[in-house]
């Protein structure tokens, strides 16, 4: 039987013979992009090659790590919704469009030019050969084109069906809804283990973007001059269908994680449908946990670190609470790291599934990172969890009596305000107590928590003139707040040069957009093209003036909020308007500096490694003109 490994292999190898660049899987945590937290589609490195700002690559193929958390309430109850998995794709930059696609794409999957298997591949020793018969598809309801490239393969009708945008368009029912930007219809690929078309028992295998238009601010699409193609099929999935399994958790990639959450001494055994939940679920967060911590991301609780701690505090409580994991006794000082852990809390367990995620990815690319990483891996886990036991007594407990206060009273919605009192005194997440209110049949006044949350973050900038709003990112999404104002692309070019004409595109005075702004206002300003480094990765923003013909402005600070930049400036003499022809300007001497800092930074990394090893590894930093802040973790 095919093993994981050789599924990537025959995916890759079969596009190069197609004429595709192989590309390595980018990291989980996404460099020089501060617009996502996580890699999560494999399109996400190849933003630029689609965007026409890069152009050396026309065709590329990868398998790509992703991590997302938007159906974390799904995963281990449906057969494949995941947190981490991994994306085969293949990807056209304005070179083959539908046809190619669609063609290459049945051929990998059957091993034949046609439907009726008369024309077998020339590169069959690659393909799947996967049953025709087993095979259906769906298309954008207006996409002929994609219709009669299905019908060339020899595609019964019957086994054709068209699906409306929110089944097949991307962004899903952009037409009518937006996002503006590049967008395009898709036609999708699925299995039915008894060849049922739209059966119960359909797996969605492979998703074959075409993006083709620019949608515009009235709701028009402008056929892109050169379109793109971007696919995606998941791996487990695709195991899945190989293996012939009910779900992603039977096949190869899961069997040993699923044996060691087995192993882990569950009191009773874990055959009810809840524990059988908990048991996938630990073992699909534990692969994300696992990797990363390997890519150097510590638990903490704001952005990405918060993630993680989420992650692995969600697979501690269902290990702790729904799988009643007896505490180990013995043996762990048999593991690398062993006397650190022997002083951890004796309820800690996660550490003890590390070995079986580094077990499953056998003969993966990402072999040689886990390998390294192993030992810092094991620490960082335990210690975690072990901090975790400590306070989740604590909080659960106080948890508990604001839950039967509740029932008492005859109400069904825990307070906003209570809620984000577990969180902020007892670092309890809110989405474990949506998930303990549940268990109780109670919910969560979700709002509520926000409003405590952002009142909050309010009191923590009260210091700065610049507070809530655009520049905080989950708070305002720029493009539905005003999406015929602002570019759809602003172009970078800091590294071209720290002076350039631009035009001023949004005016942003703390509160509301305004169309101008006057001496001694506070603003941000968006616009078309800037020479300014937002501030991204530990990394201070460029500082700077933009000057117009009839006010200026001295740029303080340049930060992101969604992906667009946002220059915060004091208005120094004068006005300055929407549609202002001006002049950017980066400081070049502060520039230079925070450029040398940067440069420290990096060899002060090199030089903890040279004398602590490589497992001294960055775990965070702030990089400003007059100083350096390090993070780093290490087992020394």
């Amino acid at each position: 039987m095919l093993q994981s490994a050789d599924l990537r292999e025959r995916f890759l190898s079969f596009f190069e013979a197609h004429g595709h660049t192989r590309v390595p899987s980018d990291s989980l945590i996404p460099s020089g992009d501060p617009t996502v937290l996580f890699t999560s589609a494999g399109m996400n490195q190849f933003k630029d090659c689609f965007l026409g700002k890069r152009t050396d690559l026309k065709r590329a193929a990868s398998c790509q790590k992703c991590l997302r958390t938007g159906d974390l309430d799904k995963v281990g109850k449906t057969p494949s919704h995941h947190s981490f998995f991994e994306m085969l794709g293949n990807f056209s930059f304005g070179d083959y469009f539908k046809e190619e696609a669609i063609e290459w794409a049945w051929e990998f999957l059957t091993g034949t030019l046609d439907y009726a298997g008369k024309r077998p591949s020339p590169q069959k020793r690659l393909c799947l050969d996967l049953p025709p018969e087993r095979l259906w598809v769906s298309v954008y309801e207006d996409d002929d084109e994609a219709l009669r490239c299905w019908q060339k393969l020899g595609m019964p009708t019957s086994r054709i069906k068209r699906f409306g945008q929110a089944d097949n368009f991307w962004p899903s029912n952009a037409p009518k809804e937006g996002p503006n930007g590049p967008c395009g219809p898709c036609s999708e690929i699925y299995y039915d283990p008894e060849g049922k078309v739209q059966g119960p028992n359909s797996v969605e295998v492979w998703n074959l973007v075409f993006t083709q238009y620019d949608r515009q601010s009235d709701g028009t699409l402008k056929p892109l001059p050169k379109p793109n193609i971007d696919t995606g099929m998941g791996l487990e999935r695709l195991a899945r269908i190989i293996y012939d399994m009910p779900t992603d958790y039977e096949t190869e990639l899961f069997i040993q994680l699923m044996e060691a959450v087995n192993g882990l001494g569950l009191r009773g055994g874990a055959q009810r449908e809840d524990s059988l939940y908990a048991q996938r679920a630990i073992a699909d967060h534990m692969r994300a946990i696992v990797f990363l911590i390997s890519e150097g991301l510590l638990p903490s609780n704001e952005s990405r670190g918060y993630v993680l701690r989420l992650l692995i505090r969600r697979a501690y409580r269902l290990g702790l609470r729904v799988l009643a994991v007896e505490p180990e006794t013995e043996g762990r000082n048999q593991v690398p790291g062993g006397e650190m852990i022997q002083r951890m809390h004796p309820k800690a367990f996660l550490y003890r599934l590390v070995d079986a995620v580094r077990n499953g990815m056998q003969g993966s690319p990402y072999t040689p990172e886990l390998m390294a990483r192993y030992e810092h891996v094991m620490q960082v886990l335990s210690q975690e969890e072990s901090q975790f036991a400590g306070t989740l007594q604590a909080g659960e407990s106080r948890l508990r009596v604001l839950l039967e206060a509740l029932k008492r009273e005859q109400q069904r919605i825990l307070p906003g305000e209570k809620v984000f009192e577990l969180y902020d005194t007892y670092g309890f997440p809110i989405e474990l107590t949506v998930d303990i209110a549940g268990e109780e049949g109670l919910q969560v006044d979700r709002r509520g928590f926000e409003r405590a949350f952002g009142a909050q973050q309010k009191r923590s900038r009260s210091a700065s003139q610049f507070s809530g709003g655009v520049f905080v990112t989950d708070t305002l999404p720029i493009r539905q707040a005003i999406p015929s104002l602002l570019p759809k692309e602003q172009l970078f070019v800091g590294y071209e040069g720290l002076q350039v004409d631009a035009v001023i595109q949004g005016l942003w005075d703390g509160k509301e957009w305004v169309t101008q702004a006057a001496a001694g206002q506070s603003v941000g300003i968006v616009l078309d093209r800037s020479p300014f480094y937002g501030e991204a990765g530990g990394q201070v923003g460029d500082v700077g003036t933009i000057d117009g013909p009839r006010g200026s402005a001295d740029v303080q600070q340049t930060t992101w909020a969604d992906d667009v930049l946002v220059h915060r400036a004091s208005v120094r003499a004068g006005s300055l308007s929407v549609q202002d022809a001006v002049r950017a300007q980066v400081d070049p001497e502060r520039r230079l500096k925070v450029a040398r800092s940067h440069t420290a930074a990096h060899m002060l990394h090199w030089a903890l490694r040279k004398v602590l090893g490589p497992e001294a590894v960055q775990a965070g930093s702030f990089v400003e003109a007059e100083r350096v802040r390090f993070d780093f973790s290490s087992l020394q």
